[in-house]
């Protein structure tokens, strides 16, 4: 399980940060990987507002961090926490830069029809601390978080927000945030800790292997999380699985094959499923290991890779029955 935290202050060791990094260390205390992106410092372009992702399902800006490295995280992460103080009753301008960039998961989801794998089962929490007062301090920061969350296809589990907190440091000596973040844990990090871990395997790792993993986890999310590996990953997915997935609504952008070490964080996978024919047996040291002798496509045409699918989902639901 991967929490990405989206510490959205300018102010590196401010009371939002530190609120994040309290919760992510209890987090990586109860099992899970974390990893925290300081939107100020990420150097994010800001949306040019161009609409080339509604027509193209990509951002336009393809050289800078947010499409190199964030969207990535993004379809990577079980849980993404955002983190931001309240300016002028909204989240952070730098915040804000990266919500806005994520309109092209927006246009992938709606504009495109595709659903990412993980979208049944990833959750957002939202942390908010502000000096003043108001009623409606954090109104419309839970309305810009709520459509920052659908479109990246996370749902809106819950907020812990705290009013009366201006000093530096000063969140640390908030009551009631230990016991709020310990019930967070118990709600929403664990349940998602606590699912078996399925590592699909292929010589590159780029067709069978997250063709599989991605077919597992849509269809049986709530209780295993999958990754997919390889010996010699190749530098990008196979582009006729993409579309393959595609065509049944199924989201392969922003991954790319990983080595066995990288997949899953560096956690143990309960199972490995190696993938390939009977020569290409590729097993895991010291994990239990299952062979699937299936051998890759004859040719990349459209009819080939959807036989190839309906195969690997007839051995998926088969596995999944026996794990249960």
């Amino acid at each position: 399980m991967l929490i990405l935290g989206l510490q959205g202050s300018p102010r590196k060791g401010g009371n939002s940060d530190t609120f994040l990094l309290t919760f992510l260390e209890k987090a990586a205390e109860s099992g899970a990987a974390v990893k925290t992106i300081q939107v100020a410092k990420a150097g994010i372009v800001p949306c040019k507002g161009c609409g080339y992702c509604e027509r193209h399902g990509t951002c336009v800006i393809a050289d800078d961090p947010m499409s190199t490295e964030i969207f990535g995280l993004l379809r990577q992460a079980d849980l993404v926490v955002a983190a931001t103080p309240v300016f002028f009753y909204g989240i952070s301008a730098q915040l804000k830069i990266l919500i806005d960039r994520c309109q092209t998961l927006w246009s992938r989801k709606y504009a495109f029809k595709l659903k990412d794998p993980l979208a049944a089962t990833r959750k957002g929490l939202l942390f908010s601390v502000a000096a003043s007062q108001g009623n409606q301090l954090f109104d419309g920061i839970h309305l810009t978080t709520r459509y920052f969350f659908d479109a990246i296809g996370a749902q809106f589990d819950h907020a812990m927000t705290y009013r009366g907190v201006e000093s530096k440091g000063a969140i640390r000596h908030q009551e009631g945030l230990a016991t709020d973040i310990d019930e967070a844990i118990q709600k929403t990090v664990l349940p998602l800790v606590e699912r078996k871990k399925v590592l699909f395997t292929s010589p590159t790792g780029a067709c069978r292997a997250p063709m599989a993993a991605a077919i597992a986890q849509q269809r049986f999310g709530d209780y295993i999380r999958t990754g997919f590996a390889a010996q010699q990953p190749s530098p990008e997915l196979y582009a006729p699985m993409v579309s393959a997935m595609q065509r049944t609504g199924v989201d392969m952008g922003y991954r790319k094959p990983q080595t066995v070490e990288q997949a899953l964080y560096g956690t143990t996978p309960d199972l490995s499923i190696a993938i390939g024919d009977v020569a290409d047996k590729m097993t895991v040291p010291g994990l239990k290991t299952v062979q699937w002798s299936l051998p890759e496509p004859p040719s990349p045409d459209d009819a080939a890779m959807d036989r190839l699918r309906l195969s690997i989902e007839a051995r998926v639901d088969m596995l999944m029955q026996s794990l249960k």
